[in-house]
């Protein structure tokens, strides 16, 4: 292992990693949809209703720590990538951190926006609507939220690329890429 490099303050992995578990949760969800024929079969639907909900929930808590995310970026730079990093890499992973920011962020408006427009609420947890500010519109919000799958396809397609290149450091390159942000500074 080469020496250890500077690793993200606890606030950063928390985010991250919060992140990370809610995107994973949204996600699972997402995925089952695709397996239900909720818009022609009852059985289906009912499926559906139960468990809509749970993904607005933690797409939406998503949604909003990646602001934090990126307020907290700004204010606490990341550590520096290895110095024995190859520049094509250096940039790939710029490159792969600032679109999945740029993904979440425009992932969460079309749900929300498709949500709002559709009709279609946005309870958190059971318990707490947000306001919807549009009037409906069924065939735009349909559009959307054909866009937010897109979208979200995308997204997972990102961040398994993202997790295969924190292992191949891990393991092949054993660099402290994912130790900087599995265990913090210093670590």
């Amino acid at each position: 292992m080469t020496s250890h490099q500077p690793g993200y303050d606890r606030t950063a992995r928390l985010l991250h990693w919060s992140s990370a578990l809610c995107f994973l949760i949204a996600l699972g969800i997402g995925l089952y949809f695709g397996t239900l024929d909720y818009r022609n079969n009852k059985a289906d639907y009912a499926k559906f209703g139960e468990v809509i909900y749970w993904h607005k929930t933690f797409g939406t808590l998503v949604f909003a720590l990646v602001f934090y995310r990126l307020y907290h970026r700004f204010r606490h730079p990341p550590p520096a990538l290895p110095a024995s990093m190859p520049g094509w890499m250096r940039s790939a992973s710029h490159l792969s951190h600032w679109s999945l920011y740029g993904l979440i962020v425009v992932l969460g408006l079309s749900g929300l926006v498709g949500s709002d427009i559709g009709n279609y609420p946005v309870k958190l947890f059971e318990l707490w609507y947000l306001p919807q500010f549009a009037g409906e519109n069924r065939p735009l919000a349909d559009s959307i939220l054909r866009v937010h799958i897109w979208l979200g396809n995308t997204a997972a397609i990102l961040v398994a690329i993202h997790i295969g290149a924190s292992l191949y450091h891990h393991w092949i390159v054993k660099d402290d890429v994912l130790r900087r942000m599995w265990a913090g500074p210093g670590r």
